[in-house]
């Protein structure tokens, strides 16, 4: 898998697969992003275009997600840039329950260590059991629950061992 960051080329499919992640989950009563948020436009207000990432495996886009060295909204403690922020995962529907997240957020970790960051932190909503559980699942711990911009959310961290010290516990 690799990684591609937005530009103004290809915004426009980041967008789309969260549009289609958001589509879905309004249809199943569990609704997440308004449309109108997650278009070009509005993204770029929140987001820098090189914290857009499109993933690809063998050509074919199968997700996307943000990753921020700073996020003065959910972690505004947190100024060091000793962390990487993982937001807007998605993936495209035709490739659901493949793997396909658990690898994206695995792409965001190494990422985060080969800026030496140490850990990689992010926020999901309080009524939300089965992303919470998969970021659980994937090693992200509870940090505490806040109700920041009139959400209810639970902040999650994931330590991480930097490159060199995997080189060290393996000599």
């Amino acid at each position: 898998m690799h990684i591609v960051e937005v530009n103004s080329n290809n915004i426009e499919e980041f967008s789309n697969v969260l549009l289609e992640a958001a589509e879905w989950l309004e249809a199943k009563g569990q609704g997440m992003w308004k449309p109108e948020k997650i278009e070009p436009k509005e993204l770029l207000k929140q987001y820098s275009m090189n914290e857009m990432k499109l993933c690809y495996h063998k050509g074919e886009l199968i997700g996307v997600f943000v990753l921020q060295w700073q996020d003065l909204l959910f972690w505004p403690e947190v100024k060091d840039n000793s962390s990487g922020f993982f937001h807007k995962l998605a993936i495209k529907r035709k490739y659901n329950s493949m793997g396909y997240g658990k690898r994206l957020v695995e792409l965001a970790e190494n990422t985060c260590r080969d800026k030496g960051a140490k850990s990689l932190k992010l926020n999901c909503g309080t009524m939300r059991p089965k992303l919470r559980g998969f970021y659980e699942s994937l090693g992200f711990e509870m940090v505490d629950r806040v109700f920041i911009d009139n959400r209810d959310q639970i902040r999650y961290e994931k330590k991480l061992i930097l490159n060199n010290q995997i080189s060290s516990i393996r000599e």
